[in-house]
């Protein structure tokens, strides 16, 4: 009955489906169309950002740059090559300023050209607004007249075109942050180990032989003692009849028996009974 009453009601609902689509007209239908909606201006407000009179007030949690690192390029320059050290160091001498090059290999060349590289020294200049440059420097000397006068003297196959000049080594201060090869060779220094002849211990055979029996009594001293061994001895009497009429029992100890093998009791018959 169940699935009868399904199937009326699934034709019922067919039928006034049909009955819907029978009656409905195609033609009255209206398409309607959606107005759009007026545009509403967008107002857009800037976002207001807290700020602060004291612009510094985050100094002490938030450490400035360290603009005082200098910068390491080792195994790139020659050993003339020198940094923030020298220039410290002789900042109140003088020197002459051979030339100034863009390109360190026109300088380098120049030194491997020199019979006599002693006095030579030479920089790279960088910095905020200064294009990178290697100035080439000769002797020091504690003045400037000092340096004016080895100038004059001075006899190096230069071309017409460069044109060398005393100056003060500290003006190439604030243009000098690297370091020097004077510096990065201190820091690898290189040490010599010298090694020395030392004769072989003779073995001597008799304290050898020695050593080997206290070693041999101290092990046997540490192993334990060995057992007495323990032998009995039963002694039986019968008579003609072969009853026992009596026993005997008897036990001998010694360190190491006679055979280990040998019975531990024996049965001796009476002769006379």
């Amino acid at each position: 009955m169940q699935n009868y009453i399904w199937l009326a009601f699934g034709g019922a609902c067919l039928f006034f489906a049909l009955v819907f689509w029978a009656i409905t007209d195609s033609d009255e239908l209206v398409e309607v169309e959606k107005k759009a909606e007026s545009e509403v201006e967008l107002q857009i407000q800037p976002e207001k950002v807290a700020s602060m009179n004291h612009l510094g007030a985050l100094f002490d949690e938030v450490k400035p740059l360290d603009m005082t690192t200098r910068v390491v390029t080792a195994a790139q320059h020659e050993a003339e090559f020198r940094g923030t050290k020298f220039i410290n160091e002789q900042k109140s001498a003088y020197a002459i300023e051979l030339f100034r090059v863009t390109d360190e290999a026109i300088l380098k060349n120049f030194l491997k050209k020199q019979p006599d590289r002693k006095g030579f020294t030479y920089l790279r200049l960088s910095g905020e607004g200064h294009p990178e440059q290697y100035v080439l420097l000769y002797g020091i000397y504690r003045n400037a007249a000092g340096a004016e006068s080895a100038l004059a003297d001075l006899k190096l196959d230069l071309p017409a075109s460069v044109k060398p000049a005393a100056a003060e080594i500290g003006k190439y201060q604030p243009l000098v942050n690297d370091l020097g090869s004077d510096e990065l060779s201190a820091s690898s220094q290189l040490y010599e180990v010298k090694l020395k002849t030392a004769p072989l211990p003779k073995i001597d055979e008799a304290q050898m032989a020695a050593l080997q029996a206290k070693a041999k009594a101290q092990q046997k001293a540490a192993e334990p003692p060995a057992k007495a061994a323990t032998t009995t001895t039963t002694v039986t009497q019968r008579d003609a009849d072969g009853n026992v009429v009596n026993v005997q029992r008897s036990q001998s100890s010694a360190e190491q028996p006679a055979h280990p093998k040998a019975p531990a009791q024996q049965e001796v018959a009476d002769p006379f009974n």
